[in-house]
């Protein structure tokens, strides 16, 4: 199988995946909106806002390290040496998440109280936080087989083990919702959480007994290639991040890799080399869990400090972030797959020095990306208030829908480029980018929120996302030099948009059977009319595939046949002269 026919076929079968999580989980927020209301939304969203930081420090970087030191144990180890090797590793691995899970189970029993009422104002999250203690061993845990998984190419036990959990969650939750949301916010919220903790503890036994079964065949990787392109964003030599740098003993003089996972030959030496790769990730992402915890914090605080009633401002919050933001980012499931995939691919070509097809991925992938987001943000800006209707009777949802709606294109190109300068090694500008967009909004909330309040928390997300997108888009095109055509790929796109949305609206206001109907059925029809026709638009104004591309595809195909008929020649050429 060719890399790029199992990139596709990985790629669709994570869009799937993606598509089914994002659906539920929109799908879902529905249902929990109808039971607990807005303000249910913000005090559950502040509640899973600290769960965060929790489960960053619970899983302190395993995922990671269990992947990197697998992948080196299948590429380089002997296969007599493959099954001790890999099982220190993974019992060092288990240890590892054991220690950190309880350690962070501890801290969170222990710090509940002051956390629900101090911090949160509100001591109906106490149960739910101490609730959410008792999911982070298992979510350690968890963690650190999802890594071993990835590692062996083996993906498709982690999606079904992500979509088992997510279904039984939504079941017991919604069963929960019924018994105990009469009895008040308190015991809703412990119903969500007391769920999902479940469905936690079934997912870690379930995605345990797919290793146990799996540990034997440790050393099959499908093959050598599809274990090199899995691994060489991990392996590439060398990653400008010293967070993801190999440690010291990797490359011995003369360069060849000699990984850590080849020292792993007791429990001590495993335990070293996961310590080595994990703890200096985990320590990144507590700053940039612990910025992200404190801004969403202070959004209800700094909502407060301006004069907003508690219950409003908690409302307000829930609604902007427990209903808007994951209609936002539902569309990415389709094209997330495709971007994240693209580290390892990416790595690989660097790795070999193809310089010249990495700027042509990366131009198809900003090109892609763009047209994409920008018709994704005209259907969301046409369609936002009968959204925020049919999903959540909330006008106030649509509004916020409407708002964000312009930054679709940014959000969506930020997470792809993040992909692309990753995959060139990248990690520790992209960390030191994160972190500088989780400092500012901290810093915008603080001061906006309390004058504009909530307009002021959106504009504080504007803000930030434009300026990560624009750092990450300027060393992009200073290490890649993509050949950027903003007006095909810009330009065009939104034109376009604007044609087919105007068209939609021309529609829905001058014929009397739709004007003022806002069901979900004719809202959907609309939406995916008004997509086909930002598509056939694309097309007619020869935006989807340009005259650029057509030639160079044109010229590659006269160099081949051009190279055809010189082989030819030189072979009757060659035959001519051996009869003569």
């Amino acid at each position: 199988m060719t890399n790029v026919k199992r990139y596709f076929i990985n790629a669709l079968m994570l869009t799937a995946v993606s598509l089914v999580m994002r659906t539920v989980s929109v799908a879902f927020n529905v249902i929990l909106t109808e039971k607990v209301g807005a303000e249910g939304m913000g005090l559950l969203t502040l509640v899973m806002s600290v769960n965060g930081f929790a489960v960053t420090f619970a899983t302190s970087g395993i995922s990671l390290a269990v992947t990197r030191m697998t992948a080196e144990t299948v590429i380089t180890a002997k296969k007599s040496d493959a099954p001790r090797i890999l099982s220190n590793v993974m019992n060092s691995a288990m240890i590892y998440s054991v220690a950190f899970g309880l350690t962070g189970c501890a801290l969170l029993l222990i710090t509940a109280k002051p956390i629900g009422i101090s911090i949160l104002g509100d001591a109906r999250t106490v149960p739910a936080l101490r609730l959410l203690a008792l999911t982070l061993p298992p979510i350690a845990l968890s963690s650190a087989l999802s890594g071993y998984f990835n590692a062996c190419r083996r993906v498709y036990k982690n999606a079904v083990t992500q979509v088992g959990e997510q279904a039984v969650k939504v079941m017991l939750i919604t069963g929960g919702l019924l018994l105990l949301s009469p009895s008040g916010l308190e015991y809703a919220l412990i119903a969500v959480v007391g769920g999902g903790a479940v469905a936690e503890a079934l997912s870690f036994a379930f995605i345990y007994i797919l290793y146990r079964a799996d540990r034997h065949r440790h050393y099959s990787a499908p093959d050598s290639s599809q274990s090199l392109s899995m691994s060489s964003s991990i392996l590439s030599s060398p990653p400008t991040s010293p967070l993801l740098r190999p440690p010291p003993n990797i490359a011995d003089e003369g360069g060849s890799a000699v990984t850590g996972a080849l020292r792993a030959r007791s429990l001590r030496e495993a335990m070293a080399n996961i310590c080595s790769i994990a703890l200096p990730v985990a320590l990144s992402a507590y700053v940039r869990s612990g910025l992200v915890t404190t801004e969403h914090l202070l959004i209800p605080h700094r909502l407060r400090r301006g004069g907003a009633d508690p219950t409003a401002a908690l409302a307000a919050y829930g609604t902007l972030h427990g209903m808007s933001m994951p209609v936002i980012l539902y569309p990415y499931a389709i094209l997330g797959p495709f971007t994240s995939l693209l580290v390892p691919e990416i790595s690989e070509c660097r790795a070999r020095g193809q310089m010249e097809h990495i700027r042509r991925i990366t131009e198809r992938v900003i090109r892609v990306t763009l047209l994409f987001g920008v018709g994704v943000s005209g259907i969301m800006m046409c369609f936002s208030y009968e959204l925020g209707h049919v999903l959540f009777d909330s006008e106030q949802a649509g509004y916020y829908i409407r708002m964000l709606a312009p930054l679709i294109p940014v959000m969506y190109l930020d997470t792809a480029i993040d992909s692309l300068l990753k995959g060139m090694g990248e990690q520790l500008y992209c960390m030191k980018v994160n972190i500088a967009d989780a400092s500012l909004s901290v810093i915008f909330v603080y001061f906006l929120v309390p004058i504009f309040g909530v307009t002021g928390y959106a504009a504080t997300i504007i803000i930030a996302e434009v300026i990560n997108t624009a750092l990450s888009i300027t060393r992009l095109i200073r290490i890649i030099r993509p050949r950027l055509d903003l007006r095909m790929w810009l330009i065009k796109p939104f034109v376009c948009s604007l044609l087919a949305c105007a068209a939609m609206r021309f529609i829905i206001n001058r014929v009397p059977r739709f004007y003022g109907h806002t069901d979900g059925l004719s809202t959907a029809l609309f939406m995916i009319a008004g997509s086909a026709l930002y598509l056939a638009l694309l097309a007619a104004t020869d935006t989807v595939f340009h005259s650029r591309e057509r030639h160079t595809a044109d010229t590659k195909d006269a160099d081949v046949k051009h190279t055809k008929v010189q082989v030819r020649s030189a072979k009757n050429s060659s035959i001519k002269q051996h009869i003569n």
